[in-house]
């Protein structure tokens, strides 16, 4: 993390200051309501859809909801979240706690160097991302979809992502658009918000999920081996590995997604096979078979009526723009 950023988010709040001094944690600050409901129009400046905020150090912050998506973020050290579920996790300096609204959840008091940052969302905030990621992403688009509906069946979602590179940058970017305020910031922070689902999705064996609904959770557990093991995966083998039929599988998956196994397996193996004609000098042939394709024929009708071109015609097109020959 960038050392100005770090010593900017570090330095102590006033509330900070006074729970040093023996005050208690002010609850009215948060909220007006008497079940501990984090209100939007009290974090939030009016006509902001995201900002952000340090987390407040030197005290317990007991169980509470927010009518807002949060997003923690750790810096330095750790925070221990008891969600409702009684999951305890322990968010370490890199990962990253999305927790989507009304989920409840309390934090043990943290000392000066466990430096965390809240960002603080409103659900219509992700419309972008959600537009902008497009069929390519179907995890990414199930989940942004669930934070965007508010949707309980997904409570809260864990990213193991300290040694992700790329993810540590877009989250640096993200937190300087929001301490700066830089002209156009608003489209800044919503294209931030978009790469971040991405780099996040491109990396889902780094992502743990709450106790979801049961449909739900096989269909994003099935998402994630597809994103993983395109090239191999048998549908059958997952659902019995699962202990359900096929027919289930299915069915939770099409209610979730809107779309069949087969149709979101074939999504991918194209996207990927696509990336391999742009950035490869594999043959047509060879990427055929990397990405789970036993008949070339098949597969060259499979993607000329995805993208309107063959492999080869996409190659050329592909090398010409990119000044490649």
């Amino acid at each position: 993390m960038n050392p100005d950023v770090l010593s900017r988010l570090s330095a102590l709040t006033r509330e900070e200051e006074l729970l040093l001094g023996g005050a208690p944690l002010n609850r009215d600050a948060y909220s007006s309501d008497p079940s501990f409901l984090v209100q939007s129009e009290k974090m939030l400046p009016q006509g902001q859809a995201i900002t952000l905020r340090p987390h407040t150090r030197f005290a317990d912050f007991p169980a509470h909801r927010h009518d807002f998506v949060e997003i923690m973020y750790m810096l330095s050290g750790k925070t221990i979240h008891t969600m409702e579920d009684g999951e305890i996790i322990a968010l370490q300096a890199g990962e990253i706690l999305m927790m989507n609204c009304h989920t409840a959840h309390a934090i043990e008091k943290c000392g000066e160097h466990d430096v965390a940052v809240n960002l603080i969302v409103r659900p219509a905030f992700f419309d972008f991302a959600l537009e902008t990621i497009g069929g390519d992403g179907t995890l990414g688009r199930f989940l942004i979809d669930a934070l965007r509906a508010g949707e309980k069946e997904v409570p809260y979602l864990y990213f193991r992502v300290s040694e992700i590179r790329p993810i540590q940058c877009v989250m640096e970017s993200l937190l300087l658009s929001l301490l700066d305020k830089p002209r156009g910031g608003q489209m800044i922070q919503k294209t931030a918000m978009t790469l971040l689902f991405l780099q996040l999705m491109e990396n889902a064996d780094h992502m743990s999920l709450s106790n979801l609904h049961k449909g739900n959770a096989l269909a994003v557990a099935l998402l994630r081996e597809i994103h993983r093991n395109y090239a191999s995966i048998s549908f059958a083998d997952f659902a019995k590995s699962r202990g359900v039929s096929p027919a289930y599988v299915s069915k939770a998956v099409r209610l979730a997604t809107g779309k069949s196994c087969t149709e979101l397996l074939q999504a991918r193996r194209l996207k990927k096979a696509r990336d391999l004609l742009e950035h490869t000098d594999l043959s047509i042939l060879e990427i055929c078979a990397a990405v789970g394709y036993s008949n070339s024929s098949y597969f060259y009708r499979l993607f000329e009526k995805e993208f309107g071109l063959s492999p080869t015609a996409y190659r050329q097109n592909a090398r010409v723009n990119s000044g490649r020959r």
